[in-house]
């Protein structure tokens, strides 16, 4: 008898087998963490729902600078590479990226609930999550967006790091994090990031 947890489970199984073929070597990819990243604190789980660990941060300040860096590149596609997909799912962590331009750019994510690696996700650096996800769909032109370097050895140059309490509200490392998408992804292009963009399913 088919339960309805099998036809869940099937479902999940089907979602990421039909969402390997999203990813090529040539897809240009940058991997977003969200604390002291995209705000400029860790955040929390709490009964009212998620917090900044600082009542002077809002979360998701510096969404919009994002918004501005990749506006010139339409081709780049954003994994999520945060502990909030882990907590709230995929959907959701990819719904409370404020703006639209953002959200239509994700892809997918390094935590996906139905690897084999699930378990020990959260143990694993973040550097090394990461690199898994570039492994597994042969992704050559990537840069990766956090404040932890753990697992980035060898990999600096795909980094642009953040500082805990500061984030990409820092004007030196949005100066830094331009030149890296062009060296990376070519001279930026007329595209809007709001030009043909659609929401994916994860990968």
């Amino acid at each position: 008898m088919t339960t309805w947890q099998d036809i869940q489970r099937r479902a999940r199984a089907a979602v990421a087998m039909s969402s390997e073929s999203r990813f090529s070597s040539d897809s240009a990819i940058l991997y977003t963490d969200f604390d002291n990243t995209l705000h400029a604190a860790h955040a929390y789980m709490t009964t009212s729902g998620i917090v900044a660990g600082s009542p002077s941060v809002t979360l998701f300040e510096f969404a919009p600078i994002l918004e501005d860096l990749l506006a010139p590149y339409g081709q780049v596609r954003i994994v999520l590479s945060t502990s909030w997909v882990e907590v709230l799912g995929y959907e959701e962590a990819r719904n409370r990226l404020p703006l639209e331009s953002l959200r239509n750019r994700v892809v997918g994510a390094t935590y996906v609930p139905q690897s084999s690696q699930a378990s020990v996700w959260s143990s694993t650096a973040r550097g090394t999550q990461v690199l898994r996800h570039v492994s597994r769909h042969g992704v050559r032109r990537w840069l990766a967006i956090d404040d932890d370097r753990t697992g980035f050895q060898g990999y600096e140059a795909h980094l642009i790091h953040c500082q805990q309490g500061i984030g990409l509200g820092d004007k030196d490392v949005q100066k830094s994090f331009a030149r890296r998408l062009e060296l990376m992804f070519g001279q930026p292009d007329s595209l809007s990031s709001a030009d043909a963009l659609t929401p994916e399913r994860p990968t």
